[in-house]
């Protein structure tokens, strides 16, 4: 347990465990017990600093006014230049909303009802540890433990929060571990094939840029603080392009959207690549010094001219050629990807395609030209994470990996061998966030299987648990908060004492390894000095920053070079240190039609777009506030005119949207955001709080994209599903 330097190279760092587009995997919380060794004296003291904690790019500072140990203050911190003092619409009344809400969990339960129906009663921590910790070693004794599943996610992206103490907890024990591919499970190892890294043009350098193609992203609703430096660069002559199957919020800012049918944007990509090289329109000395696979690509693309891209597409030839024109011309352009590129069966091939135009055209030649993706590596090199992934260093490691995409599948699959006999849930939940949920429901019902969760509120998943234990929120615990979608990090103060009998998830493991007999040091460490130690580092990116330092101001830039041109003279992270167009292991990317059955596309003739389309939503949170479901109104599905015709449908009436995998009941939006033959509906409703019980991972099904390195993420836009009047 001695201090480390960061000695971690970029590979290195994703290939220890970088999952979704979020940091690194780590989670802890702060102890009860550890209040008074905090440093923080909740009567006397009032500002703190603090992070927000959304899987979102944005990761926001904020500050926090506290008074007799309770919170009189909160907002966003006006002196971070990047998020401004401004917190987006989820955000503004965390406080009321999560830490105070009137249903927040606030003592470990047991459950005393069938699972799934809800009904608890009140135990104590010890008596609850110590049972978990019975069945849990008679799990172990008669199944081994592989048998054992840890399953936590993106319910906080703050480093400590995450999965510090579990990920020691579970290497411990030897447990199977989950594969975090619902998102970025494809888009990431694509982007590593073609360039080796996923660090590209920073954020605040899109001012510099003066052709932005926004694809695959709602920069305006889910990035909110990159949203003004996109209309800084439209300011400085910049043309804003949207490509977008669906007519975002910011579609309907762009100064050009283009709205392919969905999954078809590889062989977009692929077409205009046609366009560029026919028409000379590359930059061939950066080519020929810093890529290889060129002459191979040329051939390849002869096959998406724009005639055959526009059947593929329903896109028109013109448009097709004139964004390829544009786009080769911008000086300098740059394209902006997120996770919407990606789910979909070639999102791989299509993140790789698109991740290839760059250097087709030598845009990575001028600041704020190339691509712009995520950031998470700068804090993979700055930060200490040999200290921070301490786990990996134990003898002891997870043998199995688990895709979390087909969690329904693992659950109820007889073959399995072990067969999952427990598994524990944290920062997740997983019946509102994973495709096909009735099989997740089905899996979770099964009264062999010991279900642990840790949680703030009763939720969908919650209600199928076990013993359910009270997590505490951001304003409660230390934490560190990095950022996938910029370059600044935040140190999370824990402004009050933890309400009721809340543990954070840290404590939690803690108590559990203690009851399983897990002596080992690291155990013990609490989480104040898991925050120093990853200030304990000699990176210039870092360069006179501490532990004592980030007390004092909350957060920091990165001292990163300027201007920053990752891949100006190629240096690229592939083994050949070029823009490698061919993958070893995936070849050229290419478009492949999904098949479907011929009872499917009779019987399911509409494509189901679901997409995080709420204002006040987040993923699977918020969906419980009263004022945040008086905002978003009913669950409705967006539906093209001639679609609604041909099913006598009008606005505003009510729908059942229906498959194999189940039925949605909601309310119709006849509308031309959507193209005909697809519907779209908003991700985050929580089904117990929809008419009819279900929402729309109820439809989805749990295919894998093409790339599957990680194991394949979630093909969740490739779903088939018929609408009809109730």
């Amino acid at each position: 347990m001695g201090e480390k330097k960061n000695e971690m190279t970029r590979r290195k760092f994703v290939e220890l465990g970088v999952k979704c587009i979020a940091s690194a995997p780590l989670v802890s919380g702060l102890p009860n017990i550890m209040f008074g060794s905090t440093s923080v004296n909740y009567l006397e003291a009032s500002n703190f600093h603090g992070v927000c904690p959304r899987d979102c790019p944005d990761s926001c500072s904020w500050e926090v006014k506290v008074q007799n140990g309770k919170i009189v203050s909160f907002g966003g911190d006006k002196e971070n230049p990047f998020t401004a003092g401004k917190l987006c619409v989820k955000m503004e009344t965390f406080p009321e909303d999560i830490t105070y809400h009137p249903d927040r969990l606030l003592t470990p339960m047991k459950r005393v009802g069938e699972k799934g129906e809800g009904k608890f009663e009140p135990i104590s921590w010890k008596q609850a540890i110590s049972e978990v910790g019975v069945q849990l070693k008679e799990t172990i004794a008669k199944h081994g433990s592989e048998s054992v599943l840890s399953h936590g996610y993106m319910g906080t992206q703050s480093i400590v929060q995450k999965t510090v103490m579990s990920s020691r907890f579970f290497a411990r024990m030897e447990a199977s571990n989950i594969a975090h591919t619902i998102c970025g499970g494809a888009v990431i190892p694509a982007n590593f094939e073609v360039n080796g890294t996923v660090l590209g043009v920073l954020p605040e350098d899109m001012v510099y840029s003066r052709y932005i193609i926004l694809w695959g992203t709602n920069t305006k609703n889910s990035n909110v603080h990159q949203w003004p430096f996109v209309l800084k660069a439209r300011e400085a002559g910049a043309k804003i392009i949207v490509i977008d199957p669906f007519v975002s919020a910011t579609a309907k800012e762009a100064d050009w959207h283009i709205q392919p049918l969905p999954g078809t944007d590889v062989a977009l990509a692929l077409g205009m690549m046609h366009v560029i090289i026919h028409e000379g329109l590359v930059d061939q000395d950066y080519i020929d010094n810093y890529t290889s696979g060129y002459k191979e690509l040329e051939e390849h693309v002869k096959l998406y001219d724009p005639k055959s891209v526009s059947g593929i597409t329903s896109l028109l030839e013109e448009d097709i050629i004139q964004l390829a024109h544009e786009y080769a011309k911008g000086d300098p352009s740059l394209i902006r990807i997120l996770v919407g590129i990606e789910h979909n069966y070639n999102g791989g091939d299509a993140t790789r395609a698109v991740a290839i135009l760059p250097s087709l055209t030598g845009a990575w030649r001028k600041q704020g030209g190339g691509l712009m993706h995520l950031t998470f590596e700068i804090s993979g090199q700055a930060l200490n994470w040999e200290r921070l992934n301490y786990h990996r260093q134990m003898p002891t490691q997870p043998k199995r990996k688990l895709n979390m995409v087909q969690i329904g599948q693992l659950l109820n699959n007889p073959d399995l061998n072990p067969k999952i006999k427990s598994v524990f849930i944290y920062n997740s939940n997983p019946m509102v966030t994973t495709p096909n949920a009735n099989l997740t429901k089905k899996g979770l019902e099964r009264e062999d299987l010991l279900t642990v969760v840790l949680e703030h509120f009763m939720t969908e998943t919650a209600k199928y648990a076990d013993y359910l234990f009270p997590a505490t929120t951001q304003l409660e615990h230390w934490d560190i908060g990095d950022s996938w979608g910029q370059v600044y990090v935040n140190i999370n103060q824990p402004a009050i004492a933890p309400r009721g009998d809340a543990k954070p998830n840290s404590e939690f493991f803690r108590l559990m390894a203690q009851e399983m007999g897990y002596t080992e040091a690291c155990f013990k460490e609490t989480d104040k000095d898991i925050v120093k130690s990853a200030f304990d580092t000699d990176h210039p990116y870092l360069e006179g920053v501490d532990f004592e330092y980030m007390q004092k101001n909350g957060w920091v830039r990165y001292k990163i070079p300027e201007p920053f041109l990752p891949h100006a003279k190629g240096n690229f992270g592939t083994a050949s240190g070029k823009c490698e167009f061919i993958s070893p292991s995936s070849g050229l990317p290419a478009y492949k039609k999904v098949v479907y059955t011929e009872g499917d596309k009779n019987d399911y003739p509409l494509q189901l777009l679901t997409i995080k389309n709420t204002k006040g939503f987040h993923n699977s949170s918020l969906a419980n506030v009263k004022h945040l479901q008086e905002k978003e109104g009913r669950l409705w599905l967006d539906i093209h005119p001639v679609d609604a015709k041909i099913r006598d449908i009008q606005n505003g009436d009510e729908l059942m949207a229906f498959n194999q995998r189940g039925k949605v009941i909601l309310e119709a939006k006849v509308t031309l955001s959507v193209r005909p033959g697809v519907v779209c509906m908003p991700h985050g409703f929580w089904p117990s709080l929809v008419k009819g019980g279900q929402a729309s991972n109820n439809l989805t099904d749990d295919l894998l994209t093409d790339i599957k390195k990680w194991g394949g993420g979630a093909a969740l836009q490739d779903c088939r599903v018929q609408v009809a009047k109730v």
